[in-house]
This record gives structure tokens, sequence and C-alpha cells, in this order.
């Protein structure tokens, strides 16, 4: 496999604070993967209040405004802010972490709908269980994509309270060890971690940052030489990216919700990444409004990144916890598609080691796809990014990944 270095065309300025969007007009709750609403039309809603629970095993959402219920439909749920922030209960209580047991901490993140952020992974409950054995864990802060630095971003930022949980899954899951992983770019982050090493489990390693090594499969394979079928947990290792970590910390420090994300904007289109703590649920536009974006048919805004990011429309797009970048592109053109030259680029750097064009031959002719181990495939989509012939090779391979469940 060729390393990818996909070089930044632009360097953006990253500031070191946080932008507060806290009074969205309304939220849009999706009820997708089978939730059933617990309230109706005209309801009356607390922030924090559960309004949905899902069919299979009743694992809940939580509203994060307070305000009335104006649309409710099998797709999601509309409430309207009454601006109070009004919760049923104004105590605001720490808890020990340390008094947590196994049982106690799945038991709380599935109370409170603690769910994994922006990856297509197991929530955090479900990694976290109880009569599980476990080895490793590993906290990814490497970059998914050119731009999106948001993990190490939040490492930098909530580095006490990430120790803290840190130190106490060490002690109650007993994990033989703790690797957070960095870019070997980012010094002073090095720095700052560094002394969390000394008498502890916890470990840094430092990375040099290519393509594809921010996703699971492909850095526990650099990391371990290890290969697993469908989760980590197979092989005794978790892997949470910094989101997700702080989120867990925030749900189990206070026992409550999660009604808030950070999110971060990015891409060649600001002269700066920001960084925005906003309700979930809340709807792009006014995010966008808040940082005088204008649009133009010029610009691209894409929810993610630029190789695996999807376009989007500010006023039907919801802030949620399926995804944490929003990044925005000038002068971007669809290019004409031309016939596969069999270059072999795509061969090249597939960093799963997977021959992209020669699944795509097999899903045109309809050819047996169970010889290509497709299921290795992490949807980072440098086939279609290196291939001259402009092909969606992509597409393919999702073709094929269905076709193979």
């Amino acid at each position: 496999m060729m390393k990818m270095k996909i070089e930044e065309p632009k360097k953006v300025e990253n500031p070191n604070n946080i932008i507060l969007f806290d009074q969205p007009h309304k939220i849009y709750i999706s009820l997708k993967d089978n939730f059933l609403p617990i309230i109706k039309k005209g309801d009356y809603v607390y922030q924090e209040e559960k309004i949905a629970i899902r069919k299979k095993d009743h694992f809940p959402l939580f509203s994060t405004i307070s305000g009335i219920v104006t649309h409710i439909d099998t797709n999601g749920i509309t409430i309207k802010n009454d601006f109070k922030n009004r919760v049923r209960t104004y105590e605001i209580k720490e808890y020990d972490l340390k008094e947590y047991t196994k049982e106690e901490i799945s038991k709380q993140l599935f109370e409170l709908g603690i769910r994994n952020i922006g990856e297509k992974e197991k929530d955090p409950y479900q990694k976290l269980k109880p009569d599980q054995i476990y080895k490793t864990l590993i906290i990814n802060a490497l970059k998914q994509e050119p731009y999106i630095d948001l993990e190490s971003f939040q490492l930098k930022m909530e580095r006490k309270q990430l120790l803290e949980i840190l130190e106490v899954f060490i002690e109650t899951y007993n994990f033989m060890e703790v690797l957070i992983i960095i870019p070997n770019n980012q010094k002073l982050l090095l720095e700052e971690w560094k002394q969390c090493e000394k008498d502890s489990k916890i470990k840094l390693i430092e990375m040099e940052e290519y393509y594809a090594l921010g996703h699971t499969k492909k850095l526990i394979e650099e990391l371990k030489k290890i290969y697993y079928k469908k989760e980590p947990m197979e092989k005794g290792i978790i892997v949470f990216n910094v989101s997700t970590l702080c989120a867990i910390y925030q749900a189990l420090k206070y026992k409550r919700p999660q009604t808030k994300m950070l999110v971060q904007f990015t891409g060649d289109m600001w002269k700066k990444n920001s960084y925005i703590e906003v309700r979930i649920g809340a709807y792009l536009k006014e995010v966008l409004n808040k940082l005088e974006f204008k649009r133009s048919k010029e610009v691209l805004l894409l929810q993610g990144g630029l190789l695996q990011g999807v376009p989007k429309t500010p006023e039907n797009t919801i802030i949620s916890v399926d995804t944490k970048t929003f990044s925005a592109w000038k002068n971007i053109t669809e290019k004409e598609t031309h016939t596969c030259i069999r270059c072999g680029k795509c061969i090249e750097v597939c960093p799963m080691n997977l021959s992209p064009v020669l699944i795509m031959d097999a899903i045109l002719k309809q050819k047996n796809l169970k010889r290509f181990s497709i299921e290795q495939c992490i949807n980072c989509k440098l086939c279609s990014f290196v291939c001259p012939s402009m092909i969606p090779i992509d597409h393919y391979i999702k073709t094929a990944k269905e076709e193979q469940k």
C-alpha cells in the first residue's frame, strides 16, 4: 500500500476558543433506527426530558431545549424553543467517578442515551460491557480527513477531565494499556500529555498522519498488527475518539443526558477553523448565520470533509451526533467520467489492501464477491479520489458491501 498524504492547500488558523450557540429557535430530533415517540404534538417538554425510545431495547432520546412540540411523525420530532432552558431539577451535582462499578457505568450510559459521536460504531454502553474482558483502550486523536482536527483540539482543551475518566477506566476495567494516539506534528500537545505517562498505564503514541490512518480498522492494523471482522472488541480492544470520551465523562460526572456537542466548521472558505458548542437537533442554517457564512453557487458545503463529506443545504440539515464536522470549499466542479484505463492506482492506495477496480468489475459482471474481503473496506473513498478516469469506484464498493449483508 502506498501511503497517501493529502496536502492542505491553505493553512487554516486554529483558535483556542469555543463559540457558544445555545439558543436555536427550534430543534429536530430524528426518529430513524426504529425510535418511537413518547410525547405528542402540543405537549410541553423540558430540557433533558425523555421524548422517544428505541423499539427493540428502550434506549432513550432526550429534548435538548424546553418548549412546545410543534410537529411529530415517524421521521422525527420538532420542538419550538421557549428560550427558558427549563429542566425538571436545577440541582447541579458532581459525582465521584471512582465510585462507579462496571455495571453502573454501562447502565448510566444507556439510561442517559449517550451515543458514539461521529462514528458508525457501537455506542459506549455496548462497548463497555461489564462481563467483557478487555486488554487495550485506544483514544484516537488523529485526523480522519484533511483540515479536520477536532479530536486533537478537544484533547488539548479537556486534558484534566479526560485524564480523570481514563484513570477510572484503567482501575475499573483493568486495561493492560491505554494508548493515546497523537499526530507527531502536534509538538505542544505532545509535551502537555507527556507528563501523564509517569506512573500510569497511559502511553502516548506519536504517529505520522496519512489519509485513512485515523479510521479504526486501519489504525488497529498499523498499531497492533491485528485484524478483526466486525468490532475490535473481538480482540479485547476498545476505541473511542476524543469527542465520545468527553461525552462519557460529562454523563458520568453529572448524570445528565447529552444536550450539546462540539462541532468543527472548516475548509478553504474560512480563514480559520471554528469550534462551536451547539444544541443537538439545531438547524445548520442558524449556526451558519452565527458564523456569517454566505452561500453561493461557487461554494460546496459538505457534512463531513472533502473526501467523505456529503453535500448539504443548510435549511434542511440538522446538527446530530452522526457528524461533528461541516466543511465549505470553493470552485469544486464535477468532472467528466471516462473509461477505466487499468492503471491500478486504486489498488496502490487502498489502506486495507483491497482491489477496488476488481470489485467494480465483479459487480458489473455480476460475479461472486466473497473472495474480495469487502467487509474490510472503511469507506475512505481514496479509490475514487486518485482515479484518473474520475470513476466513482466507491459507489461500486458500497453496492458490493450491501449485497454481502
